[in-house]
């Protein structure tokens, strides 16, 4: 029995047996091409090519999304988009969504709001950007 191991999903695969290249299958305009060493042949649908050739099609690999909660070494708590240090400010930022336009501050902070000083985790950068600020970091017990 022949494997066909995707290479681009729907599209491209790679034809192994015995953990030998033997050929591919490519999607062509309407239809599909499978080169098996030097013979080219071509069927309208993936399952006339299946059952005449004896493929069996591996299951196409989708790699875990690695979703990170730390932003270079500061710990967020949550999910998070697009860290970055911020240089000018030495802060370590990230944003909630892919499309978000708020951000904010990776690690513990001491904010002076008013006459008081608050420890918070993950302010939003306008705030730090207004009110005097201690941090970052890596811990509450560290901020206080």
């Amino acid at each position: 029995m022949i494997i066909a191991k995707p290479v681009i999903d729907k599209k491209y695969w790679i034809l192994k047996k015995d953990d030998q290249k033997v050929g591919i299958i490519e999607a062509i305009g309407n239809g599909y091409e499978v080169k098996i060493q030097n013979n080219v042949k071509q069927y309208k649908t993936i399952r006339m090519a299946r059952k005449e050739v004896d493929i069996e099609f591996a299951p196409s690999y989708k790699s875990p999304k690695n979703i990170s909660t730390v932003v270079h070494g500061y710990d967020t708590g949550r999910k998070l988009y697009n860290p970055l240090w911020d240089i000018k400010n030495k802060l370590p930022l990230f944003t909630c969504s892919k499309k978000s336009k708020s951000w904010l501050a990776a690690g513990w902070y001491k904010v002076k709001q008013h006459r008081h000083w608050e420890v918070v985790q993950n302010p939003k950068l306008i705030t730090l950007q207004r009110y005097s600020y201690q941090g970052p970091f890596h811990t509450q017990e560290e901020a206080q």
